[in-house]
């Protein structure tokens, strides 16, 4: 791998190259968030969008995960195994413009859309309920009445947020196990390069 000045544009067309090849992975990410005194937690989300704002991502306020997120304690890992390539993410938090979220937002399905006002109107993501039935109930619920995706209001707790990288890790996977790493850090407007040790 050759070094690069601008990891940001890389893992864009990296994206590129691994949908290409048909990598599941183009629209997901991995999430890594340390809440205070609690142990980490780790789940796949949808990767919303990647650009010279950062890694854009939909979260509910009410998500356990959001607290960490604002408080700059997650690490994002995008692994593209198609193309043997893999990025991990630290930095900072930023939230999208309302015309970004309100278009993708417009992206979302009519189950994903009843999900969400679940969260601020019924029960916030990740708490318990009495039964997988009594979920699908309240879900049930909110359809009748929100029959169509245009019927479903925004809920005021949906977060846009892009996850601003300070901190980039590329690895490029090599059939002989002596993988390529690189560490870029931000510096300014520009990035420090550093090889590291596979």
């Amino acid at each position: 791998m050759a070094p690069v000045n601008d990891p940001i544009a890389q893992l864009q067309a990296d994206r590129e190259r691994a949908r290409a090849a048909g990598d599941p992975f183009t629209d997901l990410c991995v999430l890594a968030t340390a809440p205070d005194g609690e142990p980490p937690g780790v789940r796949v989300v949808v990767l919303r969008d990647t650009g010279p704002s950062g890694i854009g991502l939909l979260i509910s306020a009410t998500s356990p995960k959001w607290r960490p997120l604002t408080e700059g304690r997650y690490e994002c890992l995008l692994p593209w195994l198609a193309i043997r390539r893999q990025y991990r993410i630290r930095g900072g938090l930023a939230p999208m413009g309302e015309e970004r979220l309100a278009a993708y937002w417009d992206l979302k399905v009519h189950e994903s859309r009843l999900l969400d006002l679940y969260y601020e109107r019924v029960s916030a993501q990740s708490s318990r309920v009495a039964s997988r039935e009594a979920f699908r109930a309240g879900i049930d619920t909110l359809r009748r009445e929100h029959p169509t995706p245009a019927a479903v209001p925004r809920p005021g707790l949906l977060r846009g947020v892009y996850l601003v990288p300070e901190r980039i890790e590329i690895w490029h996977g090599s059939a002989d196990r002596l993988h390529d790493r690189r560490l870029y850090v931000r510096e300014g407007t520009g990035w420090s390069e550093a090889v590291l040790v596979p």
